[in-house]
């Protein structure tokens, strides 16, 4: 089956279709925290894509934490650093 639209439906299909991709594209980045500074432990193992364990075992190495009446936060920019600083 073939549809064929004229201008101006087109034009509302390809509105409609980038108001969709857009809301997506904003809830991954919001769900993914890639607008916040500072993150949670498990956003913070899923914005580096290693596990929560590993994340764990780099805390024990040195990876900075904020810790602020029980929440534990990790700050983006710290992070990064202390990552970049063991590269080789």
């Amino acid at each position: 089956m073939q549809v064929k639209l004229d201008d101006e439906q087109t034009g509302s299909l390809k509105k409609y279709i980038y108001s969709l991709l857009m809301n997506v594209i904003n809830e991954v980045r919001r769900h993914a925290g890639i607008d916040k500074p500072f993150l949670k432990q498990k956003h913070m193992a899923v914005w580096l894509d290693v596990s929560v364990v590993t994340l764990i075992k780099w805390e024990r190495n040195g990876l900075p934490t904020i810790h602020i009446e029980g929440v534990k936060l990790y700050s983006k920019d710290e992070v990064s650093k202390w990552v970049l600083s063991h590269q080789k």
